[in-house]
C-alpha cells in the first residue's frame, strides 16, 4: 500500500529511471496522474504534459465504462455492439467536447509535439483501462517512437490485455484481486484543477 500519490510517484520513478534520452515526454492523466507523473518527469529530467480521454458510459450506469473517446474523436469501444445504439452518438459527442474543454483548461491547445518521441503514459492507477486504451490508439496516430505505460497499480487482467499494444508496462503492484485504485492508497484525496495547473506551470516556464 502506498502512503499517497507522491510516494507512489517517487517509487515508480526509481523503477523507471533506466529510461534515458532527450526525446522523452511524460503524459499524465489528470488529475491524480499528474502528481505521479511529476515525480517521474523530475527524476528523468524531461517534459511533463497532460492527455485527456473521457469514459463512455451507458445511460443507466454512469460509472460503468463501455469505452472512451479523445478530443479528436479517436474512439475505443469495449463492445462494438454498442455502436448501433442511438444513445451512443450523443454520448460520444458530449464526451469529446468535455475532453476538449479539459484540454483548454490545462493546456490551452489541442496539438502535441510528440512525433518520434518516447511517451511515458502515467496515471495514479489503472482499473479497466478504457481511458488508457483509447490514448494508446491516439498515440499510434501521432507517430510516437515508443509507448510506455507507468502506473503504481494495474490489475493483472488489465495488465495482460495491454501487453500487446504498449512497448513496455511498468507497475509497482499487479494484483490478481482488485476492487479499486483507492484501496492501494492510505491517502487518496481529490486533486483540484489549481493543483494540476500549478505543477504544469513549472514545466511551461
Amino acid at each position: 500500500m502506498f502512503t499517497n500519490r507522491k510516494e507512489a510517484g517517487k517509487l515508480l520513478a526509481e523503477k523507471i529511471s533506466h529510461i534515458k534520452g532527450d526525446k522523452i515526454v511524460v503524459l499524465a492523466i489528470p488529475r491524480g496522474g499528474v502528481i505521479v507523473g511529476d515525480e517521474i518527469a523530475k527524476k528523468l529530467g524531461c517534459t511533463l504534459d497532460v492527455v485527456i480521454s473521457k469514459k463512455i458510459t451507458p445511460p443507466d450506469q454512469p460509472e460503468y465504462a463501455i469505452g472512451a473517446v479523445m478530443h479528436d474523436e479517436t474512439l475505443h469501444l469495449n463492445w462494438p455492439s454498442y455502436s448501433t445504439d442511438p444513445y451512443l452518438t450523443k454520448e460520444i459527442d458530449e464526451k469529446k467536447k468535455e475532453a476538449q474543454r479539459r484540454l483548454k483548461t490545462f493546456r490551452g491547445k489541442e496539438d502535441y509535439d510528440i512525433h518520434d518521441k518516447t511517451v511515458i503514459l502515467v496515471d495514479d492507477g489503472i482499473a479497466t483501462g478504457s481511458t488508457v486504451f483509447v490514448i494508446l490508439k491516439w498515440l499510434s496516430k501521432q507517430g510516437v517512437k515508443k509507448k510506455i505505460i507507468a502506473a503504481p497499480v494495474i490489475p493483472k487482467q488489465t495488465y495482460d490485455s495491454m501487453r500487446g499494444i504498449a512497448d513496455s508496462i511498468i507497475a509497482l503492484e499487479i494484483p490478481e484481486e482488485f476492487m479499486s485504485v483507492s484501496q492501494f492508497y492510505k491517502e487518496f484525496d481529490q486533486i483540484s484543477d489549481d493543483e494540476v495547473l500549478s505543477i504544469l506551470n513549472r514545466y511551461n516556464n
